[in-house]
């Protein structure tokens, strides 16, 4: 969906974020500062938490730039591609060491689970991130209206 309003700063309002982490979305590739949509929102997002992940034994100094780690890129592209098509209000990123793994409802949860058993690993909701996102929080209460009368 493209619209011609979104900036880096409200795509970070929306998101959640310092606009700084939307700024730097951009400069890292994530998203496209000449080019922003909506869905942009639930990227940048995912990129902020994913910048603040630090696994057990990972040495990572904080006052260095770093750029995307190979799992922080695999887990943006899965969600990327997913976005908007392959995305219900339950799906979710398992975000682990080495990659990710999204699924969607109670089964693949918990196979997911099943399989990160023994690692740490994150969970993020994109799919209630972009259940939030401007346009399908209009379509919902779009939706809701003619039931009220």
């Amino acid at each position: 969906m493209r619209s011609d309003n979104w900036s880096l700063r409200k795509i970070a309002s929306e998101a959640g974020v310092l606009p700084k982490v939307a700024r730097d979305a951009a400069a890292e590739g994530v998203i496209d500062a000449a080019y922003l949509v909506e869905t942009d929102v639930v990227l940048v997002r995912l990129y902020g938490a994913l910048k603040r992940l630090v696994w057990p034994e990972e040495r990572r100094p904080a006052n260095q730039d770093q750029g995307l780690r190979v799992w922080e890129a695999i887990t943006v592209e899965t969600a990327r591609a997913a976005i908007p098509d392959d995305i219900t209000p339950d799906s979710a990123l398992f975000i682990h060491q080495t990659g990710c793994t999204l699924a969607s409802g109670p089964g693949p949860y918990c196979q997911a689970l099943f399989k990160l058993a023994d690692q740490p690993f994150y969970f993020a909701p994109i799919g209630k991130w972009f259940e939030e996102l401007p346009s399908r929080r209009q379509a919902r209460g779009l939706a809701l209206e003619p039931e009220a009368v």
